[in-house]
C-alpha cells in the first residue's frame, strides 16, 4: 500500500514538473499565470513541456552535436600539444646541435694540435691547411646550427 501510494506521489509529482506554465495580462493589466491560456490572449509559455511543434529529436539531435564538437575539440587539442612537444623536442635538438659545434670551433681556433682517424684507425694530425678547412667547414655549421 505504501508503495501504490509513493508511486502515486511521484507520478503526480513528475506531472506537475514538466507542465506548461504560460502567463498572460488581461484587459485590466493584471498579470495571470496558468497551464491552459484563454483563447483570444497573447500569452507566453513561462516553463515546461516541450514547446509547441517541438521534438525530442531536436534535443537529441543537438546533445548529439554537442558530443561531436566536445570529441573534434578533444582531438584538435591532442594534436596541438603534439605539435607543440614536437617543436620544443627540435628546438632543444637544434640547441645541442649549436652548443656542439660552437665547442668544436672553439677547440680548432684554440691552437691545440687536432687529430683525425684516418681509413686505418691511426690518428693523424691537421696540418695549417686542413685546419683553415676544418675550421670553415665548423663556421659553416654554426651559422646554420644557431640560426635564432
Amino acid at each position: 500500500m505504501k508503495r501504490a501510494l509513493s508511486l502515486l506521489i511521484a507520478v503526480v509529482a513528475a506531472s506537475t514538473v514538466s507542465a506548461q506554465v504560460y502567463t498572460w495580462r488581461d484587459a485590466s493589466g493584471k498579470v495571470h499565470y496558468s497551464d491552459t491560456p484563454p483563447p483570444g490572449v497573447d500569452a507566453k509559455q513561462v516553463r515546461g513541456g516541450v514547446p509547441s511543434g517541438a521534438d525530442g529529436g531536436a534535443q537529441r539531435r543537438s546533445l548529439n552535436e554537442q558530443e561531436q564538437d566536445f570529441r573534434k575539440r578533444r582531438t584538435e587539442s591532442a594534436e596541438k600539444q603534439a605539435k607543440s612537444e614536437k617543436e620544443l623536442a627540435e628546438a632543444e635538438a637544434r640547441r645541442q646541435d649549436c652548443e656542439r659545434a660552437r665547442a668544436q670551433l672553439q677547440a680548432l681556433e684554440s691552437g691545440q694540435r687536432v687529430t683525425r682517424f684516418n681509413d686505418k684507425g691511426e690518428a693523424v694530425f691537421l696540418d695549417d691547411a686542413e685546419r683553415a678547412q676544418e675550421i670553415e667547414r665548423v663556421r659553416k655549421a654554426v651559422g646554420q646550427q644557431c640560426k635564432p
